[in-house]
């Protein structure tokens, strides 16, 4: 098996075919973007199980452990279900010698998962890029959706917006719909419609964001694609979630709409089911009295947790901090660590403040990924001082550690502590608050 990032359909493709090509047999919703396609999927996922259909969704990384990437009727497969799938996956793989790599593994367990299951629907998220990720198997599908992009994992996509753009629009299909969301980058949205055009899409739907009704209360008016609009509380936060829910909900309009199984979902669907959709470590407060219980001293203030992992997704985490604090000049303690290969340079660019502390810290190896690595804290730190040369910084040995120092000090000058930089740290949080985040 690779051990490795391996893009391309071969071995994916000769894996799905010897378990009896279960990704031909699926009603398939797939999601392709650089930020918000969890989120999107999360959304779309909640409304078709207030509707009550059967779904599958897998979506990577996983937070704690890789099964948490499968879900049926939103619940992570069970380990039992999860170890006895695995092992038929790998043992095709192995006794084959496809040498697929742990990504495609995952992707062909979630698929046979799903068919065995018999799902109503399948809503699949693109693991990286679009055009040659382990997903792109699907002759036809329900919808193709590109969600925000921006620029990451430059050295697979490319180093510019439009061969980004292009990666992604590679789930696009023949005679099948797209829904765009809102784009940042002109050229993005220009290289989507372009892509679109010439693959031959039947429909080609460009997401308007949502607006505020009441942004403190999360009251946001959404539009149909007939133009009426639907009053809806958004219970994820930050002005992202507008752009992510909006999609959602036309993905799911034009799926009542086009195809006669799912014409039963009513608005009072869609409304319940984005208000009771979860998706944890994106802007998200944990309570302190669960941080003054493991760090065994009081703690005055919640602590703010996000992923975000690149320019685009850190300029929503600024702003939301921005705009909670009304654009006042808070002290924030950042709890940073990464991934190899981000750009921390841009990411320190939009988040530190010249009054800022920032403490570094690295995560624990992720399981099934032995590509990723984390960045050492010392050059974070480097890093940080390079942006903002007089900042106050600290090393931590470990979590705990890094969390106790930055509390310490928010304790006595004020402010705010948050915790950010990859998913796979927030992981590592969830895993030493005990937070169950299953359920």
């Amino acid at each position: 098996m690779s051990t490795g990032i391996n893009l391309g359909l071969e071995r994916i493709f000769s894996l799905l075919e010897l378990i009896n090509n279960p990704h031909k047999r699926l009603s398939v919703i797939h999601i392709a973007g650089t930020n918000g396609k969890g989120s999107t999927s999360a959304y779309i996922d909640s409304i078709l199980l207030q509707s009550g259909y059967k779904t599958g969704r897998f979506n990577s990384p996983h937070l704690l452990e890789p099964r948490d990437s499968i879900r049926i009727n939103g619940l992570p497969i069970s380990k039992e279900d999860f170890l006895k799938t695995s092992e038929i996956i790998t043992n095709v793989n192995s006794t084959n010698n496809l040498e697929s790599s742990p990504f495609e593994i995952l992707t062909a367990i979630s698929l046979y998962w799903f068919d065995k299951q018999q799902v109503d629907v399948s809503i699949v998220e693109v693991g990286l890029g679009g055009r040659l990720d382990a997903t792109n198997v699907f002759d036809n599908v329900l919808s193709s959706i590109i969600t925000s992009l921006g620029m990451d994992h430059t050295n697979f996509l490319g180093d510019n917006i439009e061969s980004i753009a292009k990666e992604k629009a590679g789930i696009m299909k023949k005679n099948g719909n797209v829904i765009i969301a809102p784009q940042i980058e002109e050229k993005a949205l220009d290289t989507l419609k372009r892509c679109a055009e010439e693959v031959g899409c039947a429909k080609i739907l460009l997401v308007d964001g949502a607006k505020w009704e009441q942004e403190r209360s999360g009251l946001a008016s959404t539009k149909f694609l007939d133009n009426t609009y639907i009053k809806i509380n958004i219970p994820l936060r930050g002005d992202i979630q507008l752009e992510n829910s909006a999609t959602a909900i036309f993905a799911i309009d034009l799926l009542r709409k086009t195809e006669k199984k799912f014409a039963n979902i009513t608005n009072k669907d869609i409304i319940v089911g984005i208000e009771s959709t979860k998706w944890p470590g994106r802007l998200q407060w944990i309570d302190a009295s669960i941080l003054s219980n493991v760090l065994e001293f009081s703690v005055t203030s919640n602590l703010l947790i996000d992923g975000a992992h690149n320019p685009q997704a850190v300029k929503s985490l600024r702003t939301f901090i921005d705009k909670q604090y009304e654009n006042k000049l808070i002290k924030i303690h950042w709890i940073f660590a990464a991934t190899k290969g981000k750009n921390i340079t841009e990411i320190f660019e939009i988040l530190l403040n010249d009054n800022d502390l920032l403490t570094a810290v690295d995560f624990s190896q992720v399981e099934g990924m032995p590509w990723i690595s984390c960045y050492d804290p010392k050059e974070i730190i480097k890093v940080a001082r390079d942006v903002k040369e007089n900042i106050d910084t600290f090393v931590a040995e470990n979590l705990r550690e890094a969390l106790y120092h930055a509390y310490t000090k928010c304790n006595k000058e004020g402010g705010l502590v948050v915790l950010c930089g990859s998913l796979y740290f927030i992981s590592d949080l969830f895993r030493l608050l005990q937070i169950d985040v299953y359920n």
